[in-house]
């Protein structure tokens, strides 16, 4: 693997991110086919630690969090992005974000949210029942969820078996038309799989699959963190405006995907002022055919039609 080259000015969080082709290629692949990819090992143990240190630090702040869910035990908790600094510094994680940009396909992307969901041990109820994500209205193609968004589950302790309330997940379920079918007497829809895992490993999704949190009959809690992207035609779920002390320690890229905008169209049809990722994106991925190149095309169509 090898770190990205040719990044923008003034932007040291992405001159770690890891470009690695081949595996993204792979990870694109089975983000087809089963809706999302696993990346074992996405945080090393150092900065697994600095969030927990972080979540146990402000954790009475969190308990008292306005928008905090309320459920029985633990947190479920939104926006976290501008609570504390690793939360923030998580934005552009070395090993996930360049799967995170890939698998959108595009640099006019956002941080849609930010949640924070502890879900303590319980005999009575999972902490989330089976669900796509999207909001409302739902938004599809032939009566299946169009891909707008993505999110990154990271987890923060140690799953190793089932029932320790990890990320459940229906594989191939974004490729249909509804819910997936459920088994008679059955809580979990066919083919429900728990996604097993060790602290700092990362799963993404997109928004079309299916999932719940499984039971947790552990003697642990639950801990995970989950970030979610999207195209910046859709608005932000956590957030009307990014507070602006929060914008004013970050970078220009992370101001962007925090939802700054230089231009009054910004969000639609971004200049590169409105979108500094870009250069970063066409770097790796190669240029993107957007509106504007797309009416100078037909502008030189035009021009030819006439002198015909």
């Amino acid at each position: 693997m090898e770190k990205s080259a040719n990044t923008i000015v003034d932007e040291p969080e992405l001159d770690e991110v890891i470009v690695d082709h081949e595996a993204l290629a792979r990870q694109m692949q089975m983000f087809d086919e089963l809706g999302y990819v696993v990346i074992p090992g996405a945080l090393p143990d150092a900065q697994v630690a600095r969030l927990l240190a972080a979540i146990e630090e402000i954790r009475e702040t969190l308990e008292r969090h306005p928008h905090r869910s309320k459920v029985e035990g633990g947190l479920n908790i939104r926006p976290v992005i501008d609570k504390h600094p690793e939360f923030l510094e998580l934005m552009i994680a070395p090993r996930t974000f360049a799967a995170v940009a890939r698998l959108l396909g595009h640099f006019n992307i956002q941080l849609q949210q930010s949640n924070l969901i502890e879900a303590h041990p319980s005999d009575k109820r999972r902490l989330t029942g089976w669900h796509s994500d999207g909001g409302i209205p739902f938004i599809g193609v032939n009566g299946v969820r169009a891909f707008g968004s993505l999110k990154v589950a990271y987890f923060l302790r140690d799953l190793p078996e089932p029932d320790m309330g990890a990320l459940m997940l229906v594989p191939g379920s974004h490729r249909l038309q509804g819910p997936p079918p459920f088994p008679p007497d059955s809580i979990d829809p066919a083919g429900a799989t728990q996604m097993l895992a060790k602290a700092g490993d990362a799963v993404i999704f997109q928004q079309g699959v299916w999932h719940a949190a499984a039971p947790n009959f552990s003697t642990q809690s639950r801990l995970a963190l989950y970030y979610g992207y999207s195209y910046r035609v859709l608005r932000p779920v956590d957030y009307q405006h990014m507070p602006d002390a929060v914008l004013a320690r970050c970078s220009l890229v992370q101001r962007q995907l925090l939802g700054e905008t230089i231009t009054h169209q910004g969000y639609y049809v971004p200049t590169e002022a409105d979108a500094p990722l870009r250069s970063w994106f066409s770097a790796q991925f190669g240029d993107i055919a957007d509106r504007g190149a797309l009416e100078r095309v037909g502008d030189v169509a035009l021009a030819d039609a006439r002198a015909r």
